[in-house]
């Protein structure tokens, strides 16, 4: 195990191949345009885990903002002398310093390389330098205040008018490569900068069909030059593409296979455009919401919320359900109206201070149970085993998350229901400042799953949607497929 993951993987398996997201239509995601986003006015915050990371995502990226004049800050977090554990050849504290080195010598190489980009801009170059945190390799997970107080650090130095931050993704499946993501993804909220995130281990254990999440992300296509300078500054890192010894525990890291992912002509990213949060932002935002005021959206006093909640449980088909999930209960309002339908209801919510609320709110009431969760990252603590449920209600919640998010909870929830099971959507119609989606995309995504419509309601303010399961396909999402959804489409990521 290269370090402790949330998903069961070491480095030492065979990995899904490069042919099968190949074959899935990886080359057909949407282009990624960064051309007003990179230039001398640009600070370009790249977070690194451990020495190579910021090659094996982002280096095609680098090249492209330093050719077009921009300062380039690489934030790495350990200097990765856990990467080889059981050597009986290299004690940590040398492999630190070997990583170390090839991580500078990986910089220069970017530096120095050539670019079709510098020429185009009259041989503008921009700046790269590195902030070295130090910390534990392998241990980064107690450490995401420090990681996001060093971006944001960086952020409050630089001049630059804009700002847009490379980390790792979330959900990557390393714990220090989620934890870096997570910090620098706080960071780009905060800032208001453009947040790029950067698959690594995801390509080797995630498959195509069964996690879906990447048909939503996007693809910078790389110039020959870009690519060559990826390759050259990657070769850097020696001691991970090479055995250190014949010995074992000193077995190469990034085999063949692996590096195949990191080979491409494009470079793939998970984009969040500026000033824009998604599901990791949920818990501090509405703890902060609801701590202001105890019903900050009027539910209980409003007869827009009074008519629409009446109007939603109204729609219901059934009668009762035995086991039912909400998903964004916020202060129990909606809850005490579907417990009156529901012989168990589970009502979920990112924000501990709305849980508080409702469950004030739900004392007195019999068979409904509070978690907090930030759905769809926490799904697994839910405990929710394949066609448990008999009914999921999403309401207000869909425009909270990202499209990748939502298509991932919508998946989830349909495994959990039966056949039969309903699930119900009802979102206001509104502009839904500082968040990615609003409640016409969110049905629209929904509507692409290919359930059954049992009913619908539509008004200027308001959307309800009611389905029945059906039998949801293995590993499903609201696209079919990257090259339906995809091919052709470019996008700009300014903002």
């Amino acid at each position: 195990m290269i370090g402790a993951a949330s998903v069961e993987f070491t480095h030492l398996d065979t990995g899904t191949p490069e042919a099968a997201w190949l074959e899935a239509g990886i080359e057909h995601l949407p282009t990624l345009a960064l051309k007003d986003a990179l230039g001398p006015e640009t600070l370009l915050i790249v977070g690194a885990a451990h020495p190579d990371d910021e090659c094996l995502g982002p280096a095609g990226l680098i090249r492209r903002a330093l050719a077009a004049g921009a300062a380039v800050r690489v934030l790495l977090c350990t200097w990765g002398e856990a990467s080889h554990p059981a050597s009986p050849s290299v004690e940590p504290p040398a492999l630190a310093e070997l990583r170390r080195a090839e991580f500078h010598e990986a910089l220069r190489r970017l530096r120095t390389s050539p670019s079709a980009g510098s020429e185009a801009t009259g041989g503008q170059s921009g700046s790269i330098e590195s902030v070295e945190l130090g910390l534990g390799d392998g241990q980064l997970s107690q450490s995401t205040d420090l990681i996001a107080d060093a971006a944001a650090k960086m952020v409050r130095d630089s001049p630059a008018q804009r700002v847009v931050i490379a980390a790792p993704y979330r959900r990557d499946g390393h714990t220090d490569h989620d934890t870096v993501g997570a910090a620098l993804a706080r960071a780009a909220a905060e800032s208001g900068a453009l947040l790029l995130e950067f698959p690594i281990w995801f390509w080797h254990w995630a498959h195509p069909a069964r996690d879906s999440e990447w048909r939503h992300w996007m693809r910078l296509p790389l110039s020959p030059r870009e690519t060559d300078a990826k390759a050259a500054a990657l070769d850097a890192h020696a001691s991970q593409l090479h055995a250190l010894s014949d010995e074992i525990g000193d077995e190469t890291v990034l085999g063949a296979s692996q590096v195949e992912h990191f080979s491409r002509s494009f470079e793939v990213f998970r984009v969040t455009a500026s000033a824009t949060r998604d599901a990791g932002s949920a818990s501090h935002t509405f703890d902060g919401v609801h701590a202001d005021a105890d019903d900050p959206w009027d539910l209980r006093s409003s007869w827009y919320e009074r008519r629409k909640l009446a109007l939603m449980v109204g729609m219901l088909p059934g009668e009762t359900y035995r086991r039912a999930l909400e998903i964004g209960c916020s202060i129990g309002e909606s809850t005490a109206a579907l417990a009156e339908r529901c012989d168990h209801l589970l009502a979920v919510d990112a924000s501990a201070t709305a849980l508080g609320l409702a469950a004030a709110r739900l004392a007195d009431l019999t068979g409904v149970d509070l978690a907090k969760a930030t759905l769809p990252h926490d799904w697994d603590r839910l405990g929710l085993g394949p066609g448990q449920l008999d009914l999921v209600i999403v309401s207000e919640t869909g425009y909270y998350l990202a499209e990748d998010e939502l298509c991932e909870l919508l998946a989830n929830s349909r495994r959990a229901l039966s056949p039969t099971g309903v699930l119900v959507l009802c979102h206001w119609r509104g502009p839904i400042d500082g968040w990615p989606l609003d409640g016409d995309r969110v049905h629209a995504l929904a509507a692409q799953l290919g359930m059954r419509s049992l009913a619908s309601y539509v008004q200027d303010e308001t959307l309800i949607d009611i389905y029945e399961n059906g039998m949801p396909p293995s590993g499903g999402s609201c696209f079919a497929s990257a090259a339906a959804s995809g091919a052709g489409q470019s996008a700009s990521a300014a903002g």
